[in-house]
């Protein structure tokens, strides 16, 4: 995230705009000093203590006005806060559950406090510019099963930082879990794309791509899967299954030899061999 000249420039004549309101409205603190007949009870005592404290008063308000103003615009002049749906849906979360007040640094923290949803809002309160307070969220949203809310934060991460793999890949198994395989498919892709290191994400890419009927590069993705874990079966079982919709029957039966041979005491292994061998002619190793 860039920190920008001009954006800078903007805030700084915003907050000589700011002394200027003040100082234009000081002269209402002496009027209403002069009003304290037709002032609620408060207003009064206030005025009793003289217009120095009127001042502060007035002057306290249009701070709180203005700097929530200039706050705002600096966010979106640093691309803090853009105007997608996926920022709105990240201040409604934390709008309706940010909590007020701060925990005490020194208070202890027990293991149950660590773990709830309160918890990690007070950490984004207290930095919201790092992202990585936000993605602590999301896979506590995940491991919590609320998919919704996790699928909102994920979506507002990768617009904030497309390149980075994981965030990809958590929307890609939002995106599962409500179902859109089109969508996840997109984000697992993008996320090997980025690093192509994660063979168990080509897996679940090559997968949702069987779900689509995208059998050949569900294949393509399982083999990527297999060249980076060659010894997991259950990447041969389900690469065994792409290459049978492909009709390439071969290659089929030489994936599915090789997971028997990797666990031969797999039911799931043995019953896709009596379920091929019915059609298509086998020799088991």
């Amino acid at each position: 995230m860039s920190y920008q000249f001009l954006p800078n420039l903007i805030i700084i004549l915003a907050i000589l705009g700011i002394a200027v309101i003040i100082l234009r409205h000081l002269p209402e603190a002496a009027e209403l000093a002069g009003q304290s007949a037709e002032q609620p009870a408060a207003d009064i005592r206030l005025m009793m203590k003289g217009m120095p404290a009127v001042a502060i008063s007035n002057v306290k308000s249009f701070l709180l006005i203005w700097i929530k103003k200039i706050w705002n615009f600096a966010l979106e002049a640093k691309d803090l806060k853009p105007s997608a749906a996926a920022s709105y849906k990240i201040k409604k979360i934390l709008g309706n559950r940010m909590p007020f007040a701060k925990p005490a640094i020194s208070a202890p923290v027990s293991t149950d406090e660590v773990k709830n949803e309160k918890y990690f809002l007070n950490i984004i309160k207290n930095n919201p510019k790092n992202l990585a307070n936000y993605d602590a969220l999301g896979r506590f949203y995940i491991e919590q099963g609320n998919t919704a809310d996790a699928c909102d934060i994920y979506e507002y991460l990768v617009l904030h930082d497309g390149a980075n793999a994981d965030f990809h890949a958590r929307l890609a198994f939002c995106w599962y879990q409500k179902k859109d395989f089109g969508k996840t498919a997109q984000h697992y892709q993008k996320s090997v794309g980025l690093d192509s290191s994660q063979p168990n994400r080509y897996y679940n890419l090559g997968l949702v791509l069987e779900l689509l009927g995208r059998h050949g590069e569900a294949a393509t993705a399982l083999e990527q899967a297999i060249a980076l874990e060659p010894q997991n079966p259950k990447y041969y079982l389900s690469l065994c299954n792409a290459y049978l919709k492909l009709g390439i029957n071969d290659k089929a039966i030489n994936a599915l030899q090789k997971a028997h041979s990797l666990d031969p005491a797999d039911q799931n292994i043995v019953n896709k061999i009596d379920k091929v061998k019915s059609s298509v002619p086998i020799k088991i190793i």
